[in-house]
């Protein structure tokens, strides 16, 4: 019995872990492509010049930023307006993509 579950349970483990991996790499290529509207204004760099950096975030709270921006629950005007284009696909592809960049260009 044990042996079953192992030979069954241990390849679906790996097959959605590796699908899982796809998936988030697959966001964050969607991401990139996505960001260039961000850049314009955030560095790659990590950079503060007066505009907070967005890179190195974890994917949650970049989303639930990216939301509070939408819903108008944070004052930014350009951050409501761009925001307000951006479907929950887009928020975690450009989530994916900044979590992958290192704070401060490391």
């Amino acid at each position: 019995m044990i042996e079953t579950f192992v030979r069954i349970f241990v390849p679906a483990t790996v097959i959605l872990a590796v699908t899982q991996t796809a998936v988030v790499a697959a966001e964050a290529e969607y991401g990139e492509y996505l960001s260039a509207e961000c850049v314009t204004c955030h560095q790659l760099s990590g950079a503060d010049d007066g505009i907070p950096p967005i890179t190195g975030w974890d994917i949650e709270s970049f989303v639930a930023v990216l939301k509070s921006y939408k819903e108008k629950e944070r004052e930014n005007q350009a951050m409501q307006l761009i925001t307000s284009n951006l479907g929950e696909e887009e928020m975690a592809a450009l989530a994916a993509y900044f979590a992958t960049l290192k704070p401060g260009g490391e």
